[in-house]
């Protein structure tokens, strides 16, 4: 296995390169992205900011896949009320602005709710950008609507721009289930994708905690974790994230894993 890693601004690449056998190379480009309120100030900077990220990696390294991390396009559901953060104190603030402009938005998960379509259509930028650079790239995590719920939704496009695979998060925390009202995905093993005639396998955060993953992806080449995380990563972060990938498949037959975090 080798490791490359160059520190771009916002942004961490890390190029890892699987050989097995006489299978083709693999190589992989990991997004460690810190986002700021600008970020998702209007949806063309959202899409520039994300587009300069797949220019470098395509530069500096060439390859086959790009993994953004979890949350990444969940943000622009916000977008449209952007105008009201920077005359408010609070996000109680805020939100009693939201309401008072539409009075159907009650609730956190109504606000997330009414935007999802316009998110979701949004996310097809993921697939223009991937047929651009010619490379298969996880547009991080959303939030998608279906039968009146939301789930915490991996996806990823292929080269050819199509939306190739989504995978919903299965562990949600406190704060997506109380706060978000989000719902759990379906417990079934996920498939994964297949690349370069390597199975690349996906947990979202919380689930990689759950050992059950041990088994069920055995015989994987590349277990890819993603996370968003708000606190400063000292040691007691370090020692929370080990016991997460890296504790998992340290009990398995998978030699390749990363873990892409949103800051």
């Amino acid at each position: 296995m080798i490791i490359s890693m160059k520190k771009i601004p916002f942004m961490l690449l890390m190029t890892i390169f699987i050989s097995i056998l006489s299978a083709e190379i693999l190589k992989v480009a990991a997004v460690q992205l810190e986002v700021s309120d600008f970020t998702y100030s209007s949806y063309n900077q959202f899409q520039d900011e994300m587009e300069n990220n797949v220019r470098q990696a395509m530069e500096e390294f060439n390859p086959d896949l790009i993994i953004f991390p979890e949350y990444t396009s969940v943000f622009p559901a916000v977008t449209p009320y952007y105008p009201l953060i920077g005359s408010s104190d609070s996000v109680e603030d805020i939100f009693l602005k939201i309401h008072r402009e539409n009075q159907s938005i009650e609730t956190i998960f109504d606000l997330l709710y009414y935007e999802a379509g316009q998110v979701d259509a949004l996310l097809s930028f993921w697939g223009e950008l991937s047929k651009k650079y010619a490379v298969t790239i996880v547009g991080g995590s959303y939030f998608a609507a279906h039968d009146g719920m939301l789930t915490n939704r991996l996806l990823v496009y292929g080269p050819d721009g199509d939306r190739i695979y989504e995978q919903d998060k299965f562990f949600l925390t406190d704060f997506e289930t109380e706060i978000l009202n989000l719902t759990s995905g379906n417990p079934v093993r996920p498939e994964g994708i297949s690349l370069k005639e390597k199975n690349i396998v996906f947990t979202i955060c919380r689930d990689t905690f759950l050992n059950r993953w041990e088994d069920m992806y055995r015989g994987a080449d590349l277990w890819i974790d993603i996370k968003a995380n708000g606190e400063f990563f000292r040691d007691d972060q370090r020692a929370l994230f080990s016991r997460a990938l890296p504790g998992r498949m340290k009990k398995t037959d998978v030699d390749y894993g990363a873990t892409v975090c949103l800051t």
